[in-house]
């Protein structure tokens, strides 16, 4: 029996980043399979990235967008000034309305199912408030381990324990997200689910090619951080590469730490960082570069980035920097063109590198990593309802 659902997902195409992806794909499957879907979504003036190719439409599929004003600002300035000053997430005031508005919208659709999305805190509030009200069955999914759960707040943890107890099913994306929430706040493994994220099919599709200068050049796309995900590490250890190698960061600006390791490095000029570039233009430089780089540090050992599809379904060597049994390493490890290094280790590094080189491609089956089997093997959930 098809079913009449809400989703509730303050970013939706044209809103860009991740997480996006996941949940528009997700809605799209799900009205192509003859559920009635109604996306509950934000204004655009709350959205910084935006990706028009995620953009999804069907006649099955309606989005109601929920007006607010963008208070993220506010909530930054109010955070420096008072630092003990807390709040769900930017879209706290959004929130509120969109409560009045799915209140307002039961009364006359009856939704049979809810779903929330990541990457806001705010969805799963207002999927909470309109399970419990009307008593309809909730699927909540996170990918990554809320960030409830890295918070030493224990009414934030009271909080999230009530969502995962009201919720029917709890997804995320990988087996580690699942074992950390299910033994931290004493969950039940029956209310956790495992669904893996995917890429877009472009990605599985797309002509690898090489370098035109026909040098030995490394790609890293997103966001990078000092704690978890450091690059330093990366650029000492191609700094002492006997062989030049070229290296660009794509997504982020360096931290003033890496501003002066590039003072001190023999040739600074091989690296290059561009803080931000479009959705399809990334993706024609990925398959466009010799081979491309992960870096997981502890900060991130229960997380797979979504990104690691995309560079699996381009069919390139990988250099995985991560931590031994991590999530991310786990996933890989049966992954014919990955190879490991030791997050922060420079040395293990360094031969990664070097075996990256010299590593040969081995043909695998590019279309397992798209998001259209995330979405199907999330769609199967259903039927457990």
């Amino acid at each position: 029996m098809k079913k009449n659902i809400l989703m509730i997902a303050s970013e939706f195409p044209p809103c860009g980043g991740g997480g996006v992806g996941r949940i528009s794909a997700i809605a799209e499957s799900l009205a192509k399979n003859g559920d009635r879907i109604t996306v509950i979504t934000a204004n655009k003036e709350h959205f910084s990235i935006f990706d028009y190719s995620l953009t999804v439409s069907h006649e099955n599929l309606k989005i109601v967008t929920v007006y607010s004003f963008p208070i993220r600002k506010f909530l930054w300035r109010m955070r420096r000034y008072i630092p003990s000053f807390k709040y769900l997430d930017n879209y706290s005031l959004w929130s509120v309305l969109a409560k009045i508005k799915v209140n307002s919208l039961q009364k006359t659709k009856s939704f049979d199912l809810v779903i929330s999305s990541y990457p806001s805190m705010s969805n799963h509030s207002v999927a909470f408030f309109i399970s419990k009200k009307f008593n309809i069955p909730w699927i909540a999914d996170y990918r990554d381990p809320p960030s409830f759960l890295y918070d030493s707040s224990q009414k934030k943890q009271k909080c999230f324990y009530n969502y995962t107890k009201q919720a029917l099913i709890n997804c995320v994306t990988t087996k580690n997200a699942k074992e950390m929430i299910s033994a931290g706040l004493q969950v039940s493994p029956e209310k956790l689910y495992v669904v893996q994220n995917g890429c877009s099919k472009i990605a599985s599709t797309i002509n690898q090619t090489n370098p035109e200068d026909g040098g030995f050049e490394l790609v890293h796309t997103g966001s990078f951080y000092e704690n978890g995900r450091d690059i330093n590490q990366l650029i000492e250890a191609i700094d002492s590469l006997s062989t030049p190698v070229k290296m660009r960061f794509i997504g982020d600006e360096p931290y003033n730490s890496t501003k002066e390791l590039l003072l001190k490095i023999n040739n600074p000029e091989r690296i290059e960082f561009i803080s931000y570039m479009n959705s399809d233009e990334v993706l024609k430089i990925s398959a466009a570069c010799s081979a491309l780089i992960v870096i997981q540090g502890n900060l991130f050992t229960n997380q797979i980035p979504g990104k690691l599809f995309e560079y699996l379904a381009l069919e390139k060597p990988i250099l995985l920097i991560s931590n031994k049994g991590s999530a991310t390493h786990v996933i890989t490890l049966d992954e014919p063109n990955v190879i490991f290094a030791e997050y922060g280790d420079i040395e293990s590094i360094k031969l990664g590198l070097i075996n990256l080189k010299s590593h040969k491609v081995v043909g695998i089956d590019r279309s397992k990593y798209t998001r259209e089997k995330m979405a199907k093997n999330f769609i199967s959930l259903l039927d457990i309802i």
